[in-house]
C-alpha cells in the first residue's frame, strides 16, 4: 500500500527533476554565455553589414556555408540579430527554448506509444531529459550558430508528432512537408528528415492509410528529390577540410570516429578507447531492438509504437555516418567533439524507449509480469550514475569554453592595437586581417559591447574601483636576453580562482598618465608577459600591469609596479624593487 501511494508521486517528482535539470541549463547560459561573435559566426558580420545598406539578399541567405545551406537559420539570425543588435545570448536562449520544445514532443510521443504504467513513463521521460539537457553539449549551448544543429531534430519530433495527431491526412502531409523542408536548409543532415518521416507517417496515427495512396506517395518522393536538387546546386566541399573518400583508406579509423560519436553522450570514463565500446554496445543494442521489431513486424500495435523511435534512432546513426564521412580526416579523437553529441544523443533515447517497448511485449508473451519492473530497477540507477558522475567534469569543461572566449573576447577588443602573435583572440584564430575588418564593422554599428578599445591610454579606461579591488599583483620583471624581459604576476577575479579576462602592461611617460603596450589573455591566473625593447621608449620607465575586464571593458590596476631602464644604443638594466601602490 505505501509503494503504491509512493508511485502515484513519481510523475510529479520526475517533473521536478526535469525542471531542475532544464533549469541548470539555462543558469549555465545565463551565467556562462559570452555576448561575442564566436568562430563561424563571425561569417555573418555581412549579413548585418548589408542588411544595414539595404543590399542583403535571398541569394546570400541562401549560400552555403561550409556544407550547411542554413537558410532557416540564417532568417533567425538575422531576426535575431536585428532586433537585439547581435546579442548572440539570445540565440543561446533560442537554442535552449528549442531543446524544450524537443523535450515537449518526446513527452507526447511516449504517451501515444508506449503501453508501461503512468509511473513508468515518467521515470522513461525523466531519463531521456537527463541526456537532451545534459551539459557535455556545452559548445552547443554556449555557441549561438548551433541552432542549426538542433533544428533538423526538432522538425523529426514535431513531424513524428503530428503523425500521431487526428489532424487530417492532406494536412499531415503538407505540415510535414514543409518542415522537412526547413530541416533540409537548416544543416546537411535536415535531408533525413524526408527518408525518416514518411515510414512514420505511413505507419502510425490515425490517417496511415492515406499515406500509402499514390497522391501522397508521389507528392513525398517529388518533395524529396527536389529538397535534395536545391540543396546541391553549386555545391562544393570546402578546401580547408578533408576528403570525403578518407573513411576508404582508413576504415578501422572510420569504424572508431562511428562508435566514438555514438558513445560520447554516455561517456563513463574519460577515455577515448572505453568510449568507443561503449558507442560499440549501443549501436548493438538497438540493432538487436530493431530485429526484433523486425520479427514481430505483424504485430501492427507493436510496430506502430516502435517505428517513430526506430526512426529517431536511424536519424543519428546516419548523422554519425555523415559525420564520420565528413571529418575523419580530422583524427579519430575529433569524434569526441562536444557538439555532435546534440547529433547522437537522440540514440541513446530511441534505443531508451526501444527498449521498454521491447520488454513490454516480450514479458506480456512469455508472461513475465516482473520483467519490465525488474529492468527499470536497474536502468534507473545506471543511467543516473553515469549522469551524475559525469557532471562535474562536464561543467569543468563547459566552464574552460567559456574562459576561452571570453578571453578572446578581451582580445578582440584591442585588435586594433596588437597583432596577431600579440594578442590571439581564440574566437577566430584565423583570417585576423579580416577579423579587425569585421570587428570594426560590428563596433561602428554598436553591435559589440563593450565596444573596442579606442585609446592607449589607460587611464581613459581604468575603472573608477580601480586600487580598491583586489585583482591580483605584478610580481617580478627578469631580462632574458639583450633585448626581451619578461614580467610575472597573478592576476584572479575578486572573490574566485578564475583568471582575469587579460592581463595589460603599461608604461608611465607623464604624472597619472600609461600607455598601454602588450597584452596577455593566457587561461592561468599566473601571468606572463614577455616584451622586446623596441616596443618601448629610450628612457628610465615605470612599468604597471594591470587586469582587464571584458564584460564592462574597464581596467583594474594590479598591485606592484618595477622601474625599467633602457638607454638608446646600449644594454638594458632592470630595477626588481617593486613600488606597491
Amino acid at each position: 500500500m505505501h509503494i503504491e501511494k509512493f508511485l502515484k508521486y513519481i510523475p510529479a517528482i520526475a517533473i521536478s527533476l526535469i525542471t531542475v535539470s532544464a533549469g541548470m541549463i539555462l543558469y549555465f547560459i545565463l551565467r556562462y554565455g559570452v555576448d561575442v561573435p564566436y568562430m563561424d559566426q563571425w561569417e555573418y558580420v555581412r549579413f548585418f553589414d548589408h542588411m544595414a545598406k539595404g543590399t542583403l539578399s535571398f541569394d546570400e541567405l541562401f549560400a552555403l556555408q561550409c556544407e550547411y545551406r542554413q537558410f532557416f537559420p540564417n532568417l533567425i539570425f538575422v531576426s535575431l540579430g536585428w532586433l537585439t543588435n547581435w546579442n548572440v545570448r539570445y540565440e543561446m536562449l533560442f537554442i535552449f527554448l528549442m531543446a524544450c520544445l524537443i523535450s515537449y514532443n518526446i513527452y507526447r510521443l511516449v504517451f501515444f506509444t508506449e503501453t508501461a504504467n503512468l509511473w513508468q513513463k515518467w521515470i522513461l521521460i525523466f531519463l531521456a531529459n537527463l541526456f537532451i539537457f545534459a551539459p557535455i553539449q556545452y559548445e552547443n549551448w554556449l555557441f549561438g550558430v548551433q541552432i542549426e544543429y538542433f533544428m533538423p531534430i526538432l522538425c523529426v519530433t514535431t513531424c513524428m508528432l503530428i503523425a500521431f495527431t487526428n489532424t487530417g491526412g492532406f494536412w499531415k502531409l503538407i505540415i510535414c512537408m514543409s518542415l522537412a523542408t526547413i530541416s533540409t536548409f537548416s544543416s546537411v543532415n535536415g535531408l533525413l528528415c524526408w527518408f525518416i518521416i514518411f515510414p512514420v507517417l505511413s505507419m502510425s496515427g490515425t490517417r496511415a492509410d492515406y499515406f500509402k495512396e499514390w497522391v501522397p506517395v508521389t507528392l513525398w518522393i517529388f518533395g524529396t528529390v527536389a529538397a535534395i536538387t536545391f540543396y546541391f546546386i553549386d555545391y562544393s566541399q570546402p578546401e580547408n577540410f578533408p576528403s570525403t573518400y578518407e573513411f576508404f583508406d582508413h576504415p578501422i579509423d572510420a569504424v572508431k570516429y562511428f562508435f566514438g560519436i555514438l558513445g560520447n553522450p554516455i561517456r563513463i570514463i574519460h577515455s577515448l578507447d572505453h568510449i568507443i565500446k561503449v558507442g560499440g554496445v549501443l549501436f548493438i543494442i538497438f540493432m538487436a531492438l530493431a530485429l526484433y521489431i523486425l520479427l514481430h513486424y505483424k504485430n501492427k500495435s507493436l510496430l506502430r509504437n516502435a517505428i517513430p523511435w526506430l526512426m529517431m534512432g536511424l536519424y543519428s546513426l546516419m548523422t554519425a555516418g555523415m559525420v564520420m564521412v565528413g571529418r575523419l580526416g580530422f583524427g579519430v579523437y575529433q569524434s569526441l567533439t562536444s557538439r555532435y553529441t546534440s547529433y547522437t544523443l537522440y540514440l541513446v533515447v530511441a534505443t531508451l524507449f526501444l527498449t521498454s517497448i521491447v520488454i513490454q511485449h516480450y514479458s506480456q508473451k512469455k508472461h513475465l509480469s516482473n520483467l519490465y519492473s525488474v529492468c527499470l530497477a536497474f536502468l534507473l540507477p545506471f543511467i543516473v550514475y553515469i549522469k551524475v558522475s559525469t557532471y562535474p567534469v562536464a561543467i569543468d569543461d563547459l566552464k574552460n569554453f567559456h574562459t576561452n572566449v571570453i578571453h578572446g573576447k578581451a582580445g578582440l577588443l584591442f585588435i586594433n592595437y596588437f597583432s596577431h602573435e600579440k594578442c590571439p583572440v581564440k574566437i577566430y584564430p584565423i583570417h585576423f586581417d579580416e577579423l579587425r575588418k569585421r570587428a570594426n564593422i560590428l563596433d561602428g554599428m554598436g553591435y559589440l559591447r563593450p565596444g573596442l578599445i579606442k585609446t592607449e591610454n589607460i587611464q581613459d579606461i581604468e575603472d573608477k574601483e580601480s586600487g580598491k579591488i583586489d585583482y591580483g599583483s605584478f610580481d617580478s620583471i627578469i631580462q632574458l636576453n639583450d633585448s626581451t624581459f619578461k614580467a610575472s604576476g597573478i592576476s584572479r577575479k575578486p572573490g574566485t580562482n578564475l583568471p582575469a579576462d587579460a592581463v595589460l602592461l603599461s608604461y608611465d611617460y607623464e604624472q597619472n598618465k600609461s600607455i598601454f603596450f602588450t597584452l596577455n589573455n593566457a587561461n592561468e591566473p599566473h601571468w606572463n608577459i614577455t616584451f622586446n625593447k623596441f616596443s618601448l621608449p629610450d628612457t628610465s620607465l615605470l612599468l604597471r600591469a594591470w587586469a582587464f575586464d571584458a564584460n564592462t571593458g574597464k581596467a583594474f590596476i594590479l598591485k606592484g609596479s618595477h622601474n625599467l631602464f633602457i638607454p638608446e644604443n646600449t644594454l638594458m638594466s632592470v630595477s626588481t624593487i617593486s613600488q606597491l601602490q
